[in-house]
Protein backbone atom coordinates (compact mmCIF):
# COMPACT_ATOMS: atom_id res chain seq x y z
CA UNK A 1 0.00 0.00 0.00
CA UNK A 2 1.35 3.15 -1.05
CA UNK A 3 2.47 5.60 1.74
CA UNK A 4 3.39 9.40 1.81
CA UNK A 5 7.01 9.80 2.20
CA UNK A 6 7.00 13.75 1.91
CA UNK A 7 4.74 17.16 0.94
CA UNK A 8 5.91 20.11 -0.83
CA UNK A 9 4.61 23.26 -1.35
CA UNK A 10 6.45 26.30 -3.87
CA UNK A 11 4.61 29.44 -2.50
CA UNK A 12 6.43 31.30 -4.68
CA UNK A 13 6.21 30.57 -8.20
CA UNK A 14 9.53 29.17 -9.70
CA UNK A 15 11.31 29.53 -6.36
CA UNK A 16 12.25 26.89 -4.13
CA UNK A 17 10.22 24.79 -2.06
CA UNK A 18 9.60 23.49 1.05
CA UNK A 19 9.15 20.37 2.46
CA UNK A 20 6.22 19.90 5.46
CA UNK A 21 5.15 17.01 7.64
CA UNK A 22 1.70 18.13 7.05
CA UNK A 23 -0.42 20.59 4.82
CA UNK A 24 -4.04 21.52 4.50
CA UNK A 25 -5.52 20.57 0.61
CA UNK A 26 -7.65 23.22 -1.25
CA UNK A 27 -9.18 22.76 -4.20
CA UNK A 28 -6.34 24.99 -5.91
CA UNK A 29 -3.75 23.60 -4.22
CA UNK A 30 -1.94 23.28 -0.99
CA UNK A 31 -2.21 25.99 1.16
CA UNK A 32 0.29 28.84 0.58
CA UNK A 33 1.26 26.55 -2.67
CA UNK A 34 2.32 28.90 -5.63
CA UNK A 35 0.48 31.52 -4.31
CA UNK A 36 2.99 34.07 -5.19
CA UNK A 37 4.38 35.10 -8.42
CA UNK A 38 7.09 37.41 -10.08
CA UNK A 39 5.93 39.13 -13.20
CA UNK A 40 7.94 41.21 -15.33
CA UNK A 41 6.80 45.07 -16.55
CA UNK A 42 4.38 43.55 -18.78
CA UNK A 43 2.54 41.45 -15.89
CA UNK A 44 3.79 37.77 -17.45
CA UNK A 45 4.77 35.39 -14.85
CA UNK A 46 8.42 34.36 -14.65
CA UNK A 47 9.87 31.26 -14.49
CA UNK A 48 12.92 29.42 -14.41
CA UNK A 49 12.41 28.37 -18.13
CA UNK A 50 13.41 31.77 -18.89
CA UNK A 51 15.85 32.67 -15.85
CA UNK A 52 17.69 29.35 -14.29
CA UNK A 53 18.50 32.12 -11.17
CA UNK A 54 14.69 31.63 -9.71
CA UNK A 55 15.81 28.29 -8.56
CA UNK A 56 18.67 29.18 -6.01
CA UNK A 57 16.06 31.45 -4.17
CA UNK A 58 14.78 29.24 -1.13
CA UNK A 59 12.38 29.56 0.70
CA UNK A 60 10.98 28.93 4.35
CA UNK A 61 7.83 29.22 5.99
CA UNK A 62 7.46 31.05 9.55
CA UNK A 63 4.75 31.25 11.83
CA UNK A 64 3.07 34.33 9.94
CA UNK A 65 5.61 34.90 7.09
CA UNK A 66 7.35 33.46 4.26
CA UNK A 67 11.37 33.97 4.39
CA UNK A 68 13.40 33.93 1.24
CA UNK A 69 17.16 33.62 0.70
CA UNK A 70 19.63 33.96 -2.18
CA UNK A 71 23.03 33.92 -1.59
CA UNK A 72 23.86 36.20 1.46
CA UNK A 73 20.49 38.61 0.27
CA UNK A 74 17.47 37.69 2.93
CA UNK A 75 13.99 38.59 2.75
CA UNK A 76 10.77 38.11 5.09
CA UNK A 77 7.44 39.05 3.89
CA UNK A 78 4.41 38.93 5.65
CA UNK A 79 1.94 36.09 4.73
CA UNK A 80 -1.09 38.18 4.68
CA UNK A 81 0.22 41.20 3.40
CA UNK A 82 -0.36 42.83 -0.14
CA UNK A 83 -1.56 46.66 -1.20
CA UNK A 84 -5.47 47.13 -2.02
CA UNK A 85 -4.93 47.93 -5.45
CA UNK A 86 -5.33 45.14 -8.09
CA UNK A 87 -3.26 44.22 -11.46
CA UNK A 88 -3.60 41.64 -14.21
CA UNK A 89 -0.74 39.34 -14.93
CA UNK A 90 -0.61 36.59 -17.30
CA UNK A 91 0.22 33.05 -16.79
CA UNK A 92 0.19 30.97 -19.92
CA UNK A 93 -3.48 31.01 -21.30
CA UNK A 94 -4.92 32.69 -17.98
CA UNK A 95 -5.46 36.16 -17.41
CA UNK A 96 -6.06 37.37 -13.26
CA UNK A 97 -6.19 39.71 -11.17
CA UNK A 98 -3.58 39.82 -8.50
CA UNK A 99 -2.05 42.32 -5.99
CA UNK A 100 1.22 43.39 -5.67
CA UNK A 101 2.48 42.39 -1.93
CA UNK A 102 5.03 45.63 -1.65
CA UNK A 103 6.79 47.97 -3.57
CA UNK A 104 9.82 47.39 -1.75
CA UNK A 105 9.43 43.47 -2.19
CA UNK A 106 9.35 43.92 -5.47
CA UNK A 107 12.25 46.09 -5.85
CA UNK A 108 14.32 43.60 -3.71
CA UNK A 109 13.75 40.83 -6.19
CA UNK A 110 14.26 43.42 -9.17
CA UNK A 111 17.67 44.68 -7.56
CA UNK A 112 18.95 40.89 -7.66
CA UNK A 113 17.05 39.78 -10.78
CA UNK A 114 18.77 42.53 -12.50
CA UNK A 115 14.99 43.47 -14.27
CA UNK A 116 12.07 45.11 -13.62
CA UNK A 117 9.74 43.02 -12.09
CA UNK A 118 7.11 42.70 -9.25
CA UNK A 119 5.98 39.98 -6.77
CA UNK A 120 2.24 39.51 -6.86
CA UNK A 121 0.15 37.35 -4.77
CA UNK A 122 -3.14 35.75 -5.26
CA UNK A 123 -6.12 37.30 -2.98
CA UNK A 124 -9.69 37.53 -2.82
CA UNK A 125 -9.94 39.02 -6.39
CA UNK A 126 -8.14 36.15 -8.26
CA UNK A 127 -10.09 33.32 -9.66
CA UNK A 128 -8.49 31.07 -12.10
CA UNK A 129 -11.02 28.34 -13.18
CA UNK A 130 -9.56 25.06 -15.25
CA UNK A 131 -12.09 22.95 -17.66
CA UNK A 132 -10.84 19.60 -17.77
CA UNK A 133 -11.96 16.94 -20.08
CA UNK A 134 -12.90 14.00 -17.12
CA UNK A 135 -15.63 14.37 -14.76
CA UNK A 136 -15.95 16.90 -12.43
CA UNK A 137 -15.03 18.96 -15.82
CA UNK A 138 -13.39 21.61 -13.92
CA UNK A 139 -11.26 22.86 -10.80
CA UNK A 140 -9.51 25.79 -9.68
CA UNK A 141 -5.74 26.15 -10.08
CA UNK A 142 -3.63 28.52 -8.19
CA UNK A 143 -0.86 30.07 -10.19
CA UNK A 144 0.73 26.40 -10.94
CA UNK A 145 1.41 25.54 -14.48
CA UNK A 146 -1.90 23.64 -15.07
CA UNK A 147 -2.84 21.14 -12.64
CA UNK A 148 -3.18 22.05 -8.48
CA UNK A 149 -1.75 18.65 -7.69
CA UNK A 150 1.49 16.58 -8.94
CA UNK A 151 1.79 13.50 -7.18
CA UNK A 152 4.89 11.56 -7.76
CA UNK A 153 5.93 7.90 -7.11
CA UNK A 154 9.32 6.13 -5.54
CA UNK A 155 9.41 3.41 -7.91
CA UNK A 156 8.74 5.79 -10.92
CA UNK A 157 12.05 7.86 -9.67
CA UNK A 158 14.23 4.27 -8.92
CA UNK A 159 13.64 3.19 -12.77
CA UNK A 160 14.61 6.54 -14.31
CA UNK A 161 17.77 6.68 -12.03
CA UNK A 162 18.43 3.17 -13.11
CA UNK A 163 18.50 4.13 -16.87
CA UNK A 164 20.18 7.92 -16.01
CA UNK A 165 23.80 8.53 -15.61
CA UNK A 166 23.29 11.21 -13.62
CA UNK A 167 21.65 10.81 -10.47
CA UNK A 168 18.26 12.77 -10.43
CA UNK A 169 16.92 14.19 -7.25
CA UNK A 170 13.34 14.28 -7.19
CA UNK A 171 13.40 17.85 -6.39
CA UNK A 172 13.66 18.44 -10.36
CA UNK A 173 10.03 17.61 -10.69
CA UNK A 174 8.86 19.67 -8.31
CA UNK A 175 5.59 16.99 -7.18
CA UNK A 176 3.65 17.98 -4.09
CA UNK A 177 3.14 14.95 -2.84
CA UNK A 178 5.86 11.73 -2.79
CA UNK A 179 4.87 8.14 -2.79
CA UNK A 180 6.76 4.93 -1.66
CA UNK A 181 5.56 2.67 -4.46
CA UNK A 182 6.50 -0.36 -5.89
CA UNK A 183 5.87 -0.68 -9.89
CA UNK A 184 7.17 2.86 -12.04
CA UNK A 185 4.37 5.16 -12.64
CA UNK A 186 1.99 3.16 -11.38
CA UNK A 187 0.34 6.45 -10.23
CA UNK A 188 -0.67 7.71 -13.41
CA UNK A 189 -3.76 4.93 -13.25
CA UNK A 190 -4.27 5.71 -9.75
CA UNK A 191 -8.26 7.32 -10.27
CA UNK A 192 -9.91 8.51 -7.21
CA UNK A 193 -8.14 7.66 -4.34
CA UNK A 194 -7.91 8.87 -0.45
CA UNK A 195 -4.97 9.90 1.60
CA UNK A 196 -6.51 10.66 5.65
CA UNK A 197 -9.40 12.70 5.20
CA UNK A 198 -9.19 14.06 1.99
CA UNK A 199 -10.11 12.75 -1.53
CA UNK A 200 -7.99 13.27 -4.54
CA UNK A 201 -8.13 12.42 -8.60
CA UNK A 202 -5.15 11.71 -11.04
CA UNK A 203 -6.28 13.20 -14.06
CA UNK A 204 -3.60 12.34 -16.31
CA UNK A 205 0.49 11.93 -16.93
CA UNK A 206 2.60 15.08 -16.34
CA UNK A 207 3.75 16.28 -19.51
CA UNK A 208 7.12 17.98 -18.50
CA UNK A 209 9.10 20.49 -19.82
CA UNK A 210 12.83 21.99 -19.70
CA UNK A 211 12.71 22.60 -15.96
CA UNK A 212 13.41 19.27 -14.73
CA UNK A 213 16.94 19.95 -16.20
CA UNK A 214 17.60 22.21 -13.69
CA UNK A 215 19.57 21.71 -10.85
CA UNK A 216 17.11 22.73 -8.01
CA UNK A 217 20.39 23.92 -6.13
CA UNK A 218 22.21 25.54 -7.84
CA UNK A 219 20.83 26.67 -11.28
CA UNK A 220 22.84 24.85 -13.32
CA UNK A 221 21.24 23.22 -16.57
CA UNK A 222 22.07 20.00 -18.29
CA UNK A 223 20.76 17.39 -20.86
CA UNK A 224 19.28 15.01 -17.96
CA UNK A 225 17.07 13.55 -16.96
CA UNK A 226 15.05 14.78 -20.50
CA UNK A 227 17.57 12.64 -22.77
CA UNK A 228 16.62 9.18 -20.55
CA UNK A 229 13.26 9.82 -20.01
CA UNK A 230 12.91 10.79 -24.19
CA UNK A 231 14.14 6.83 -24.61
CA UNK A 232 10.91 5.51 -22.75
CA UNK A 233 8.43 8.14 -21.27
CA UNK A 234 7.83 9.87 -24.50
CA UNK A 235 4.36 9.96 -25.86
CA UNK A 236 2.89 12.41 -28.90
CA UNK A 237 6.60 14.75 -28.79
CA UNK A 238 5.82 14.73 -25.05
CA UNK A 239 8.18 13.35 -21.60
CA UNK A 240 5.56 12.12 -19.35
CA UNK A 241 6.60 11.98 -15.35
CA UNK A 242 4.48 12.39 -12.39
CA UNK A 243 0.82 12.81 -12.60
CA UNK A 244 -1.51 15.66 -12.81
CA UNK A 245 -4.40 15.30 -9.75
CA UNK A 246 -7.36 17.38 -8.63
CA UNK A 247 -9.00 17.16 -4.86
CA UNK A 248 -12.19 16.35 -4.86
CA UNK A 249 -12.36 16.53 -0.96
CA UNK A 250 -10.47 18.98 1.39
CA UNK A 251 -8.68 18.21 4.60
CA UNK A 252 -5.08 17.74 5.70
CA UNK A 253 -2.95 15.35 4.40
CA UNK A 254 -0.09 14.07 6.72
CA UNK A 255 3.46 12.34 5.76
CA UNK A 256 2.67 8.45 6.74
CA UNK A 257 -1.01 8.69 5.25
CA UNK A 258 -1.70 5.09 3.37
CA UNK A 259 -2.83 6.01 -0.15
CA UNK A 260 -6.70 4.02 -0.35
CA UNK A 261 -8.41 3.80 -3.52
CA UNK A 262 -11.81 5.92 -3.85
Amino acid sequence: MPKVTSLHIYPIKSLGGISLTQAQAKTEGFQYDRRWMLVDAQGKFLTQRSDNRLARFQCRLGTDSLQIQFESAHLELPLSEHVTTTTRVSIWESSIEANEVHPQYSKWFSDLLAQPCKLVRMTAASHRPKQLLVPPHKTLLSLADGYPYLVLGSASMQTLNERCPDTIPSDRFRANILLDTSSAHEEDGYGRFKLGETTFQVIKPCARCQVITIDQQTGAMGKEPTKTLAAYRKKENHILFGANTILLKPGIVRVGDALVSA
